[in-house]
Order: structure tokens, then C-alpha cells, then sequence
């Protein structure tokens, strides 16, 4: 009989806890699934944020420190395989000594984190063995300071997320996001105003609070139960941008959300968005009022079509998005 291969030990270091779109979708979930591969010590930087009164404020900030001192010890003290650092710059110090015991540093983002702090960016590529990101435009950023780069996208869960045949009382247009992002999709207000004398609609809002005047909007806040429900209950989804630097790096999650659901989406054509989605085959790309109103009636009056790019959104999402596929790419560049 042969021996039981012994796993290797990760430390896992995020910016987010569970509550933290990109820590859930791009590390968590994955290593989850990797029990059998690997002994995982989880350090995440903030506990759940549920920061309301002033006593939660006040130990959100104590807790931060806590964990932070936690960690240090943890790489002083203890010895790892491989540091996942998610997100997140560490200082100087603690990269060397993950390199003086050989640990290797996999790095993974999916924003422009570089615009945080360039100096700290530049010491993350100049200490990490491999650096994991979202997109192609960051691959192209990221590979003048380290060359060990490779594009996996965030993944959604495929087995998880159940298309449904369903249709609305009211033509159900969806977004899902957070408060922070919330500025994207108020960009879309002037297309709301002048839709609503078009057609009858409704805007369902997961992960975000928003009023617009006159617009039927329902607001839920984010779980992962509000966000499969979200999913279920919209006729189509969107993705409205800024065109600047951040929105060319941004990764395309909620997009995969959408197809992964058999949604068909509109968005807008900048960064990832214009390689995700094949306009009139999975969806539409708008770039102004105008595009936007002609994709917003053209779904809405045709439910053959937004059934036919529901379907093969949810293809694209099961062949190139999915959890199956991105966890076996992630597992496999890491072990190389």
C-alpha cells in the first residue's frame, strides 16, 4: 500500500473575511475545495464587518490590531509551504522571512491594487514566486515587474447557482454589488428616468442600498442567500462602468454571476466586460443612453432571445468561469 502523501501547509493571508466578495470568491471557496491538497491556516486581516454602533467600531479596530499581531507570529514562529497572500501588501520584514524558510509567496488580485501604494506593490512583485490576477490588462500591467503571472478568473459556483426558467410579473433588471461600487450603477439614473416611459420595469438591487426617483427599486442587503435569490428572481443583469484605469483592471464577477445564473447581460465595453460578453449572442455591450435604452427594450420585449443568450451564457460560464475549472488551473499553477 502506498504511503499517504502529506499535505502541504498553506498560510492563506487575505485583506476581507467571508464577507469580502474578493476574499470569498478568490480564495476561500478555492481552498475549501482543497482540503485533500492542502493544511490551510486561514489569517485573515478584519473579522466580518457588522461595524454599526460605536462598541463595534471600537472592536473592529481592536480586532484588526489582534489579528494583525497574530499573523506576524504565526509567520515568525511557524514554518509554511506555501503563503497565499490575497489582496493584501505585507511589510518588508515578514516577505523575508517567508523567504529566508522558503516558503513560496503566491500573491492573487483582481483590481488595480497598485494605486493604493506603489512602493509596497512593487515590494509584493519583487518578493512573490508567482502572482495570480483576474484579468488580461492586469497580466499585462503585473508581468513588467514579475514574469511568474497567470490570468484565472474569479470563479462563480456552477453547482450552486441553478438556472431557472422562471419569468417576472414586471421585466426584472438585476445588479449586484456593493455600497462601495454603488457609484457605477447610479451612472445609469438618466437611463432609468427615460426608461421607465418606455417600458415597465423594476431594479433589484443585492449588497446595496439605492433610492431613484420614480424607479421601483427593491434594495436587499448582501448574504450569499440574498444573492442566489437576487439571481433567481432577475430577467437579465448589468454592469455599468467608469471608463478610467480602475474599471479597465476590474475583473468581470458580476457578469459570471449573471451567465452563471443563465442570464443574459448588458455592461458597459470597458476592461474585461468587452471579452466576456459577445454582444447579441450573450448579451449587449453599451457605451451611452442610447445603447443602453435599445438593449434595455430589445431583452425585455424578446423573451426567445434573452432565453437563447441565458443558455449559452451559462455554457460560457460552465466551460471558463466555474469553480471546477479555475480551482484546477489555480491548484496546478501553484504546484508547478
Amino acid at each position: 500500500m502506498q504511503p499517504k502523501m502529506q499535505k502541504k501547509k498553506v498560510l492563506l493571508i487575505t485583506y476581507g473575511n467571508r464577507d469580502h466578495a474578493s476574499t470569498r470568491v478568490r480564495a476561500l471557496n478555492h481552498f475549501d475545495r482543497l482540503k485533500d491538497v492542502f493544511d490551510v491556516t486561514w489569517a485573515p486581516r478584519v473579522l466580518e464587518d457588522n461595524r454599526e454602533g460605536l462598541f463595534q467600531k471600537i472592536y473592529f479596530a481592536i480586532t484588526k490590531r489582534l489579528l494583525a499581531a497574530g499573523l506576524y507570529c504565526t509567520v515568525l514562529f511557524f514554518g509554511f509551504d506555501i503563503a497565499f497572500v490575497q489582496v493584501r501588501f505585507l511589510p518588508a520584514w515578514c516577505l523575508r522571512i517567508l523567504k529566508r524558510k522558503k516558503t513560496l509567496i503566491c500573491f492573487d488580485f483582481d483590481d488595480a491594487v497598485y494605486t493604493y501604494s506603489i512602493a509596497e506593490f512593487d515590494m509584493m512583485m519583487k518578493y512573490a514566486d508567482k502572482v495570480i490576477v483576474a484579468t488580461p490588462h492586469l497580466e499585462e500591467y503585473v508581468k513588467a515587474y514579475n514574469k511568474t503571472c497567470r490570468v484565472i478568473f474569479s470563479p462563480v459556483d456552477t453547482d450552486l447557482i441553478v438556472p431557472l426558467k422562471n419569468m417576472q410579473p414586471v421585466f426584472t433588471i438585476g445588479w449586484i454589488g456593493s455600497n462601495w461600487t454603488l457609484p457605477y450603477l447610479k451612472t445609469l439614473t438618466p437611463v432609468f428616468q427615460a426608461l421607465k416611459g418606455k417600458i415597465s420595469f423594476k431594479l433589484l438591487v443585492a449588497g446595496a442600498d439605492i433610492s431613484l426617483p420614480g424607479i421601483e427599486t427593491e434594495c436587499l442587503p448582501w448574504s450569499e442567500q440574498n444573492e442566489l435569490e437576487a439571481l433567481r428572481r432577475i430577467d437579465i443583469g448589468i454592469m455599468p462602468l467608469i471608463d478610467d484605469e480602475w474599471s479597465r483592471m476590474k475583473g468581470g464577477y458580476k457578469l459570471y454571476l449573471y451567465m452563471a445564473a443563465g442570464k443574459p447581460a448588458v455592461a458597459s465595453p470597458y476592461g474585461i466586460n468587452a471579452d466576456i460578453i459577445k454582444p447579441g449572442i450573450t448579451g449587449f455591450l453599451a457605451s451611452n443612453e442610447t445603447e443602453w435604452l435599445a438593449a434595455f427594450e430589445k431583452l425585455q420585449n424578446d423573451v426567445v432571445l434573452r432565453r437563447s443568450m441565458g443558455d449559452l451564457a451559462r455554457q460560457n460560464a460552465e466551460q471558463k468561469y466555474s469553480y471546477r475549472v479555475c480551482t484546477k488551473q489555480m491548484i496546478e499553477f501553484i504546484n508547478n
